[in-house]
């Protein structure tokens, strides 16, 4: 295993896992390398190896061959579709694992014995360079001639034996103990009931973590920023205009820097945090430009405020100081905030941009927040709180080459993880998720302080067709024929659980015109009453299937209507 191997090794596959698909040697004699024998190996041990089983999807090789990893014997058998794997499941893949190999015959010429040694990995896919790669990331190999099997000990316990008992640990007696009951036959019974735990091991996920250097790396100005011409070293600091590191012989690492910036005296954290969550309520920050607030920025529009809002942040009369849920209220409950959104002719000429903060800003939505808009008003979203990540719908073309830079396996979700909120979306630096990007939702591969807000043809294209809101039409449809019986009743439902007021006259007279069009579409054939209500449900629900489908149409134009998806 390596630190600097995935999950650390000793695989470069995704787990830190490899598949030795088979190991070959060559002799030769020393002096003569034509003269040249492939070793034959009559039997194989190892610490472990795992039961048969398939490889991923993620290791298409594009060949359609069944492919599997299995016990150390798969990487002597001679056939390229097995191979020695040592997957022992969550919590205990990524330890240090031994084999060897024993030939037929000594192996030896009379001036001495080259050997090549041959590590065949035929498990990856197609793409090896890229996530598909299963090959051994570190190893080591020796040489004896004494036939010997596998030592069965791990080479931590090993290590640990090596200490006098009186010298060991508790924690050292209690790792000894844990190998030593697994070869006692009489405790099978409660071996297994320990397997079957760790079988419930969660999986997890892989992620980048902070390894301070014993000694810091030498930093140098780079002359025209060219990395081959360094010039003067220099050390950790901050701006001298601003106020010093305290302590002053602190050392300079991050948390250091961390503690500066959340000094009493820093200038600028507390402003611009601020700034960042007023930007997010009104549209607009006091400093227009988030992104700078150096002297070519525009001034703040109410800096005393900002100021106020600031020190409340890091100081508050009430709450605890830096607290994010605190500094939201603060905002949400005061009377600038719920100001009316509607303004006035006066109004628009005396302050077009409402810079003055005299009413409050219409404003679409977040993309994320469009998404969630259309599971709660359809009674399909899922309010856990938490959890990995979850594969919602995309069309599968995303995650191959050349959408792709290599493949990816993505398991779409279903029950109600399909429809959790769509901060869970799992979105890739190199796929974007395509229903949040329509809506202006910025890629993971770069910092964003002020998202876009465009108004595009796509967007409402999304609304009425992508598969999560279809979904969420359906569902409404459904939810909407349950809950009421006239069709006033259940128009004005749809159209509150939309946009949380009641329709005009007017907007409720042109839903029934829409409901009633699509009702004599239906009778005519034109729609598939089936595809338009159910999608791809196999089983057909009780009720009118020409009804639920008209109703689903009425549900899409309300999930697109401008008003569902802005704030006022």
């Amino acid at each position: 295993t390596d630190p600097d191997l995935p999950a650390g090794g000793p695989g470069r596959s995704m787990k830190g896992l490899f598949g030795l698909t088979e190991f070959k040697v060559d002799a030769a004699d020393a002096t003569d390398p034509s003269k040249k024998v492939s070793v034959k190996f009559v039997r194989a041990t190892a610490d472990y190896g795992n039961p048969e089983m398939e490889l991923e999807p993620i290791f298409d090789d594009r060949s359609n061959r069944r492919r599997v990893t299995g016990p150390i014997e798969y990487a002597i058998d001679g056939k390229d579709e097995t191979a020695w794997g040592i997957d022992a499941g969550p919590g205990r893949r990524n330890v240090d694992r031994k084999a060897v190999f024993v030939a037929e015959q000594p192996i030896s010429f009379p001036n001495g014995t080259k050997l090549t040694f041959y590590l065949v990995q035929n498990h990856g896919g197609w793409n090896s360079d890229d996530n598909q790669n299963m090959n051994l990331g570190r190893f080591r190999i020796s040489v004896t001639d004494v036939e010997a099997n596998a030592d069965p000990l791990p080479r931590r316990v090993r290590e640990i034996l090596s200490i006098p008992a009186e010298r060991r640990t508790p924690a050292q007696n209690d790792e000894v103990f844990s190998y030593f009951r697994t070869t006692v036959p009489e405790w099978r019974e409660a071996n297994e009931v320990i397997e079957d735990l760790w079988r419930s091991w969660p999986k997890g996920d892989t992620t980048l973590t902070l390894s301070q250097r014993a000694e810091p790396r030498m930093t140098h100005f780079l002359i025209r920023g060219d990395f081959l011409k360094p010039g003067p070293r220099v050390e950790a600091g901050v701006p001298k205009f601003l106020h010093p590191l305290d302590p002053a012989d602190a050392p300079p690492t991050r948390l250091t820097l961390a503690r500066w910036l959340v000094d009493r005296r820093s200038p600028t954290t507390a402003r611009v945090f601020v700034n960042r969550v007023w930007q997010a309520y009104f549209g607009e920050g006091f400093v227009t430009t988030p992104e700078d607030f150096g002297v070519q920025s525009q001034p703040p529009s109410h800096p005393e405020l900002l100021d106020w809002l600031a020190c409340e942040f890091m100081e508050p009369s009430q709450g605890q100081p830096w607290g994010i849920k605190d500094l939201h209220r603060l905002i949400v409950t005061s009377a600038t905030y719920r100001q009316s959104s509607v303004a006035t002719a006066e109004a628009l000429e005396r302050d077009p941009y409402n810079r003055l903060l005299a009413r409050q800003r219409r404003l679409r939505v977040e993309g994320e927040v469009i998404r969630d808009i259309a599971l709660a008003a359809s009674g399909l979203l899922n309010p856990r709180m938490g959890g990995p990540g979850v594969f919602a719908p995309a069309p599968a073309f995303l995650f191959v080459p050349p959408a792709s830079y290599g493949p990816f396996t993505w398991n779409e979700a279903t029950g109600a993880e399909r429809y959790r909120r769509a901060v869970y979306t799992f979105r890739r630096r190199s796929t974007p998720y395509p229903a949040l990007q329509n809506f202006d939702v910025p890629n993971g591969d770069f910092s964003c302080v002020k998202r876009n807000r465009s108004n595009t043809p796509l967007q409402a294209l999304t609304t009425l067709n992508e598969t999560v809101f279809m979904e969420c039409a359906r569902a409404m449809a459904e939810l909407v024929l349950r809950r009421a019986d006239s069709e006033d009743d259940r128009l004005v439902y749809a159209f509150r659980r939309c946009v949380a007021r009641q329709p005009t006259p007017e907007e409720l007279g042109e839903l029934k015109k829409l409901l009633a069009r699509q009702r004599e579409r239906l009778a005519k054939g034109e729609i598939d009453a089936a595809e338009l209500a159910l999608g791809h449900r196999e089983k057909s629900p009780n009720g009118d299937l020409a009804e639920r489908a008209a109703f689903t149409v009425v549900a899409r134009a309300l999930l697109n209507l401008d008003e569902t998806m802005t704030r006022e």
